[in-house]
C-alpha cells in the first residue's frame, strides 16, 4: 500500500487503470467506509474521484487517499485486472482487492465513470459482468515483466558468416549506349583547359549508385583534405585516373555551389560556367567537397 494526502506528489508504481495512461486506483475513508475511486496525476499532484452516496467526492477537502502499489518479487503477486463475471475462475492462484465490502471496478466502455459531474451511479446484477475488477495473482509476474527475476535475455545471435557477394567498383553508364536515353536530350557542361563545353559533346559516362543490395560500400560528399590524404582513412576518392586523378567535386565560388571535377594530383579544382572554366588552387582546394565511397562492414576495396 501506497499513503498520500491529496494535493501530494503521486506515490511510486501505482496501479494503472486498465487501458488509461493517466488513471489509477484509489482508496478513501470516508466516516470509517472504505470507498474505491480513482486518481489521475495533474503535473505530479494527485487529484481523485470518488462515488458517495449520490454524489461525487472530488478531493475538494483534504482526504486521506491510498494508492494500491506492487512489486510482485517482493510482495508475491502482482495486479491483473479481469472481468466481474470471471472473478471465481482461477480462485487458487488470484484474490480479489477488496477493503471490507468495497471493490474497485471499472466500466472501461464508458466515457463517464461512476463518479463524474458531481454525481454518482449505482448499478448490480448482470450489467456488472462485463466490468474489470482488479485481483492479486500470485503466480509468477505480469507477462511484460522485466523485473531481475522475469527477465529472460533473447538467445544470442548465431555466429555471423561471410558476407554475401558485392560489387566494389563503381558503376559508369554510356548514355548513347542505352536505347532508353535516345528519345531524350541530355544536356551537359564541362570545364577544360579554360573553357566551358556545353554543345557537341559527343559520348559520356553517368556515374550510377546501384542498390544497396548489390554494392558493399556507400557514398558520400567529404572535404578534400579528409579523401585526398595519404594517410589511413575510411573514405575514399570516387576518381577516373585519366591526364590526373580527376574526382567530382562540389566548388563553392562567389558563394555558390556547383558541380565540377577536382584534380587531386595538382591539388586543383574547378567548375564551368558563364562561358569560361572557373579554377580553384592550392589550399582553397582543401575545403571543397569531393564525393567519396566507404567500404561497409566485412568488405574492402581492391
Amino acid at each position: 500500500m501506497g499513503f498520500g494526502p491529496i494535493g501530494s506528489p503521486l506515490p511510486d508504481n501505482p496501479v494503472r487503470v486498465l487501458g488509461q495512461p493517466n488513471m489509477y486506483v484509489a482508496l478513501l475513508y470516508k466516516y470509517g467506509v472504505p470507498i474505491h475511486g480513482r486518481t489521475r496525476n495533474n503535473g505530479g499532484i494527485l487529484e481523485c474521484s470518488f462515488p458517495y452516496k449520490k454524489a461525487e467526492l472530488a478531493c475538494i477537502k483534504d482526504f486521506g487517499g491510498q494508492i494500491q502499489i506492487s512489486d510482485h518479487s517482493t510482495l508475491g503477486f502482482w495486479y491483473e485486472w479481469i472481468k466481474y463475471k470471471d472473478r471465481f475462475e482461477k480462485a487458487d492462484i488470484r484474490q480479489i482487492v477488496h477493503c471490507g465490502a468495497s471493490i474497485p471496478i471499472l466500466w472501461i466502455d464508458r466515457k463517464a465513470h461512476f463518479s463524474y459531474n458531481g454525481k454518482a451511479e449505482s448499478l448490480q446484477g448482470p450489467s456488472l459482468g462485463g466490468m474489470w475488477i482488479i485481483v492479486r495473482n500470485t503466480k509468477s509476474g505480469p507477462p511484460t515483466c522485466g523485473c531481475k527475476h522475469c527477465y529472460k535475455p533473447p538467445p544470442p545471435k548465431p555466429p555471423s558468416g561471410p558476407p554475401p557477394p558485392c560489387v566494389m567498383i563503381d558503376e559508369w553508364i554510356d548514355l548513347r549506349a542505352r536505347n532508353i536515353y535516345e528519345m531524350f536530350k541530355v544536356a551537359a557542361c564541362f570545364g577544360w583547359n579554360n573553357n566551358e563545353y556545353r554543345e557537341k559533346i559527343g559520348s559520356l559516362q553517368v556515374l550510377v549508385e546501384l542498390p544497396d543490395l548489390a554494392r558493399g560500400y556507400d557514398y558520400d560528399w567529404k572535404l578534400f583534405s579528409l579523401c585526398a590524404s595519404f594517410d589511413e582513412k575510411e573514405w575514399f576518392l570516387v576518381c577516373v585516373d585519366r591526364k590526373g586523378i580527376i574526382s567530382p567535386c562540389v566548388c563553392t565560388i562567389d558563394g555558390k555551389e556547383i558541380l565540377g571535377k577536382a584534380n587531386i594530383r595538382n591539388e586543383k579544382a574547378s567548375a564551368a560556367f558563364g562561358g569560361k572554366e572557373h579554377i580553384l588552387v592550392g589550399p582553397s582546394v582543401q575545403k571543397q567537397m569531393v564525393l567519396s565511397r566507404k567500404a561497409r562492414l566485412g568488405y574492402e576495396f581492391d
